[in-house]
């Protein structure tokens, strides 16, 4: 990666550097300075974050076909949990980016991570809070067709110019660094699986779910299991995550670090997109595996669109989904069928969803409308919130949460994190969940959820 066009004086504006000093002073709190410019070269990112996390800096890379932001340190960061998570760091963020200084013609932007319930979760997540919005120190944003890179640094009050301008040098000296960096050949490690709960129990929970279905407790429950990774060395994120991407192009890959492990994945399923007015999402519920032929797989998709139970699954998804944005939309378009989208190794009903909101709405507040859907969580929502500890029995932490980013307007995009992974060096846990509704056979949803943990298993283990 050529960060020489960066790397000279005049790209590091002294007229931002006064501004942000001058504003800081005047507002006696800190003040953010941006300082964005082109990039030439549309290069790779994943390779920076790897070296920034083999350093034991906080970094993120965001990536689809179209679009990626790769996040290398915290220039500004906050925690948050309780049901008003969303909100707090969206405040937060917007007293910020509103006394900001910035140097560039692109807004700086966040990136966020939500736990799928409100609390800080524990266990295995230890560490983890139940939100977190960080500011990098450093952003790579492709899209359109270029590359952006910003710089950004907190300014204190009692900051002088020079300071700064050595700061954001320093940030620059690190990039340069870890874009020369020779690249880790992964060991693969040797390791022992254990799925958690073991598969006779989930069955026996799956069955209690239909229980209580039948009760009219409620119509759906999206029951997850774990399994268990121990290598005898550490696994390697950067490498796992070329393989996902590679293997599952059409999903966005993540890969979230920092000092209490990493949390990566492919995910097949947006929760929102933002951008000006306009929204848009899909509802994604129905699973069957795909077929070892063109004609058997098409068969499958066929059996699929035609499954009565898959169906019904899909259709709450995509109810609950219109409920929640119809009141802020002028307009909001759903296909009037569901399509099949097809993984590698999974198909799944997909609905796309569009609209027009009637007024600029952030899009955090958006993500707190609609996580967590019925494709993760189950419905009614209260009634599934409330009965998943009981049957499920494992904390979720950030699987099935929101991660995305937002900028200063409050656009940006939001997935919900499945597919994924928590990895602290030697030990991992990957994540896979089924829903569960009215006519759900238990071996057919456990076959599911092996299904689901098939891309991690063999983006960690190179399988």
């Amino acid at each position: 990666m050529d960060l020489a066009a960066v790397t000279t004086a005049p790209r590091l504006p002294a007229a931002g550097i006064d501004a942000a000093v001058a504003r800081a002073r005047a507002l006696g709190r800190p003040v953010l300075l941006s300082v964005t410019r082109p990039f030439a070269e549309a290069d790779d990112a994943l390779p920076l974050v790897a070296a920034a996390r083999a350093a034991g800096v906080e970094a993120a890379l965001l990536e689809r076909r179209d679009h990626a932001v790769a996040a290398l340190g915290a220039a500004w960061a906050i925690n948050a949990s309780g049901p008003a998570r969303f909100a707090t760091v969206r405040e937060a963020a917007a007293s910020l980016f509103a006394e900001a200084v910035v140097d560039g013609d692109a807004a700086p932007l966040a990136l966020a991570a939500f736990a799928f319930t409100a609390a800080d979760p524990g266990g295995d997540w230890h560490g983890f809070p139940a939100a977190r919005a960080v500011v990098p120190r450093a952003t790579l944003v492709r899209g359109g067709g270029r590359v952006c890179l910003a710089l950004n640094a907190l300014v204190e009050p009692r900051a002088d110019a020079a300071a700064v301008a050595d700061r954001l040098q320093r940030t620059v000296a690190r990039l340069r660094a870890w874009s020369t960096a020779p690249a880790a050949t992964p060991g693969w490690p040797r390791y022992a699986a254990t799925p958690a709960p073991a598969p006779a129990d989930w069955l026996r929970a799956v069955a209690a779910v239909l229980a209580d279905i039948r009760a009219g407790r409620f119509a759906k429950l999206v029951l997850a299991r774990t399994c268990r990774l121990e290598g005898d060395a550490p696994f390697a994120c950067g490498a796992a995550l070329a393989r996902l991407r590679q293997a599952y192009p059409t999903c966005t890959a993540f890969w979230l670090g920092g000092a209490a492990g990493d949390f990566l994945g492919a995910t097949p399923e947006p929760l929102v997109q933002v951008d000006g007015r306009s929204v848009s999402t899909a509802a994604i519920a129905g699973s069957i595996a795909r077929g070892a032929g063109t004609s058997t797989d098409e068969a499958r998709a066929q059996a699929l669109l035609a499954s009565d139970k898959d169906r019904r699954e899909h259709r709450i998804v995509v109810d609950a989904i219109v409920a929640a944005l119809q009141p802020l939309c002028t307009a909001l378009t759903v296909a009037p069928a569901p399509e099949v989208l097809r993984l590698p190794n999974v198909q799944h009903l997909r609905t796309p969803i569009a609209g027009r909101l009637a007024a600029r709405t952030h899009i955090l507040d958006l993500v707190a409308r609609l996580h967590p859907t019925p494709a993760v969580a189950g419905h009614p929502r209260a009634a599934a919130l409330a009965a998943l500890p009981l049957h499920e029995g494992l904390e979720r932490g950030w699987y099935a949460g929101p991660v995305g980013w937002f900028d200063a307007a409050g656009d940006g995009r939001f997935d919900v994190a499945l597919r994924s992974a928590l990895v602290r060096q030697r030990h991992a846990v990957l994540f896979a969940g089924a829903g569960i509704v009215a006519g759900s056979d238990p071996a057919a949803e456990l076959a599911e959820t092996r299904l689901k943990l098939q891309p991690l298993l063999a983006a960690l283990m190179e399988l």
